[in-house]
């Protein structure tokens, strides 16, 4: 299970009730296994994958939506950034993209140069610098509907049945049925 940072920082008052729901949602996996008809495959469920959203509807009398979700199939972006040789390495200028920018570099915000003459490769230098702008802010049309991507951008906690594999079932629920469920704490 995981909680999903939203607002940075998350108020220390959301996580008493993430906490609360997390053991809720555990405990009625835990009491119904291979019950649930979402997504089950003749219940060959190995576990669960759970995505808590940290946002203020936590406080709220209403909670969250809950909702079976499918594995959204994403990637990184780009992981290294190539650098034009050690010394470019410490070269730095303000990045275009601001302090927040995923390739800013986290200890004083700034981005490398990434100028890299394509017939000189022989002072070549990567920097681990991982862009996960896809995977952190993505547009909702670019996430499939049903998947647990994209109900962490609906605010919803996401509950993904897998098998040991680290797959969802090959089964997959059909028409437009009710995603939603929900249980009293």
């Amino acid at each position: 299970m995981s909680f999903g940072t939203v607002v940075h920082p998350t108020p220390l008052t959301f996580h008493r009730p993430a906490h609360r729901l997390t053991a809720g949602i555990v405990n009625h996996l835990w009491s119904n296994w291979g019950d649930d008809e979402a997504g089950l495959r003749n219940g060959e469920i190995d576990l669960y994958n759970l995505n808590i959203p940290m946002i203020e509807q936590l406080l709220t009398d209403e909670g969250l939506t809950i909702v079976w979700t499918t594995m959204w199939r994403n990637s990184y972006g780009r992981l290294f950034k190539a650098l034009h040789s050690p010394e470019a390495a410490t070269k730095q200028s303000v990045s275009p993209a601001g302090p927040d920018s995923p390739n800013a570099d986290p200890a004083n915000k700034t981005q490398l140069s990434t100028e890299v003459p394509p017939e000189d490769v022989s002072h070549l230098v990567f920097k681990f610098a991982p862009d996960m702008r896809g995977l952190i802010t993505p547009s909702l049309d670019s996430v499939p509907v049903g998947s647990d991507g994209w109900a962490m951008l609906k605010g919803y906690v996401s509950i993904t049945p897998l098998r040991a594999s680290f797959a969802e079932p090959m089964v997959r629920p059909e028409g437009d049925r009710d995603r939603t469920w929900k249980i009293k704490l």
